[in-house]
Order: structure tokens, then C-alpha cells, then sequence
């Protein structure tokens, strides 16, 4: 109590404020949010159903609208003769009055409004509503417009990307060659290899195993179908590192017992994606001299598994 000043009084005025029912606006708002958000939900799905047809397919709808509203107006003239009106005189119900209102409802549509005719009565509610589902119709042409030129740009974007990757991959190969050559180099002449040289040929092996996974992606899962003859250089590549490894091994006399740990792991990812680069077993169909490289790659790893 001797936080309120006033006493028990302000005490009691306190709690019934707090327990005071809610105001009637806030609860017009939790009414009205759920609505809200339903009208929300049918909108964006009348956007996405417009966004979903293509630019001829918007035009088509665009037509539709223009004729039926044309002959809505018209129609409206049999029963209201000052639907439409020009120079003060209504349009006629005949020929030329459904021309009028075909040639009104086409100015409308595309929100021009020249002002030669005018609607008059219920026709004017007609005319805001065909105006606006004009606009709407060549919001979605534009915005479709946008997006094709934007996906063209995303393609290529995209294509300048894979021929990057494929000369990384190319680079990456090339690297690892040159780094198994230097590495037998400090075999050479020497009983016993240097402590450093197995350590080099670990560091190489991971390197070559994310090359591996790169050329696997390429035949089983390709953004892009690459070159042929850009294919079997890097299918070249990968059996000459397959084939340096190898002889390698045996000269730094890493039999599998005495290999490390992530030297072995490097191995068997090796072989294991080595087992589908071949020629029968990519899901796709190439010549068959990028399947005898396939097929030699296969052979090559399985001299691994036994060095």
C-alpha cells in the first residue's frame, strides 16, 4: 500500500483499471484482422494467378475484356439509351452503337479516355471498374516484360559462372599433377622418402577429392551441359592424376596400414566416386570417346585400392 499515495482508494481505482474490460475499438481490430488478412490471402493468390499466365495469355484476357465490356455498354443502351453518350446525344442501340461501345470500351481499358464518348449512369461504375482491370493487366505485361529480361541476364550470369567453374576445375587438376610430380621428385634417388613428401601427397589428395566431387556434379547433376571437348580434357586430366597418384604411393612406400587417417578417408571418397564415372553409369549419353576416358578413370581407381 505505501506505493499509492492516495491509499486504499487509489488502490482500489488502480485494480479496476487493470481488470476494466477492452476497449470496444480494440476489439474491433481483433475482429477485423482476421478479415483483413483473408482479403490479404485472396489477393496476393489473384496476383500469383495472374502472374502465373503468360504475356499472350494476358493479352487474350485483356481482349475478353474489352468485348464483353463493349457489348455490357451496349447492352446497357438497350435499357438506358443515355449509357453512352456523344456531343451530348446518346449512342444508338444498333451496328453503330455496339461499335461505339466496343471502340469506348478498348479507350477505357487502356486508360486513354480521349473524351468523344462519354458513360452516363451505371455504365460509369462499369467504366471504373474496366479501367482499372486494365491498368492491372498491363502492370502484369510489364512486370513480365521485366522478369524476362531479368532471367536472360540470371542465364547469363549463370553461364559465366559454369565456364569459370569448368576452368577452375581444369586449373585445379593441373595443380595437382604439378604438386604429385614435385612430390616424386623428393623420392627419387632415396630409399626412405622424406617425412614431408606423405604429407604432401595428403594435402594433394584433398585437393584432388573436391575436384572429383566438382566433375561428378557435372555428369550427374549439370547446370549446364558442358563442351564436349572441354569434358574429355578434364576427364584427361583427372585419369593422369588418377594414374600419378597412384605411382606415387608406392614411392613414398604409404602402404594402407602405415597411410594416415584422412589420407585413407581422401582414398576411399576417390574411389567411391571413381566407381560412377562410367561410361554406363551417368544418366546421360556422351560419345564414346569421353566413355573410354570414363571407363579408364574406373580402372585407375580400383589400382589405388590395391597400392
Amino acid at each position: 500500500m505505501r506505493h499509492y499515495p492516495g491509499g486504499l482508494l487509489e488502490w482500489n481505482e488502480h485494480e479496476a483499471s487493470r481488470s476494466a474490460p477492452e476497449p470496444a475499438a480494440s476489439q474491433r481490430e481483433r475482429l477485423v484482422q482476421p478479415s483483413t488478412r483473408a482479403a490479404g490471402n485472396v489477393s496476393a493468390r489473384f496476383l500469383d494467378a495472374l502472374g502465373d499466365r503468360s504475356v499472350g495469355a494476358l493479352f487474350r484476357l485483356w481482349v475478353e475484356i474489352v468485348l464483353l465490356c463493349g457489348v455490357a455498354y451496349w447492352g446497357l443502351g438497350w435499357l438506358d439509351r443515355a449509357s453512352l453518350a456523344t456531343n451530348g446525344s446518346p449512342v444508338g442501340t444498333g451496328v453503330h452503337g455496339l461499335l461505339a461501345a466496343l471502340y469506348f470500351s478498348a479507350v477505357t481499358a487502356t486508360s486513354v479516355g480521349y473524351g468523344d464518348i462519354v458513360p452516363t449512369g451505371a455504365a460509369r461504375l462499369l467504366a471504373i471498374v474496366e479501367s482499372a482491370g486494365g491498368l492491372i493487366l498491363f502492370g502484369c505485361v510489364v512486370s513480365k516484360f521485366v522478369s524476362r529480361r531479368q532471367e536472360a541476364l540470371i542465364g547469363e550470369i549463370h553461364h559465366i559462372a559454369f565456364e569459370d567453374r569448368l576452368d577452375r576445375v581444369r586449373t585445379n587438376l593441373l595443380l595437382v599433377r604439378a604438386e604429385l610430380q614435385a612430390t616424386a621428385r623428393l623420392c627419387e634417388g632415396r630409399e626412405m622418402p622424406p617425412p614431408e613428401a606423405l604429407a604432401r601427397v595428403e594435402s594433394a589428395a584433398m585437393v584432388f577429392v573436391g575436384e572429383l566431387h566438382a566433375v561428378h556434379d557435372l555428369l550427374y547433376r549439370p547446370q549446364e551441359t558442358p563442351d564436349e571437348a572441354v569434358l574429355e580434357a578434364i576427364l584427361a586430366g583427372l585419369a593422369s592424376v588418377f594414374r600419378e597418384f597412384t605411382e606415387l604411393l608406392l614411392c613414398v612406400h604409404a602402404p594402407h596400414a602405415d597411410r594416415p587417417p584422412a589420407l585413407n578417408s581422401s582414398i576411399a571418397a576417390m574411389t567411391r566416386l571413381a566407381r560412377e564415372i562410367c561410361g554406363e553409369c551417368v544418366p546421360r549419353q556422351f560419345a564414346p570417346e569421353l566413355k573410354t576416358w570414363m571407363d579408364q578413370i574406373q580402372l585407375l581407381a580400383r589400382d589405388i585400392e590395391r597400392a
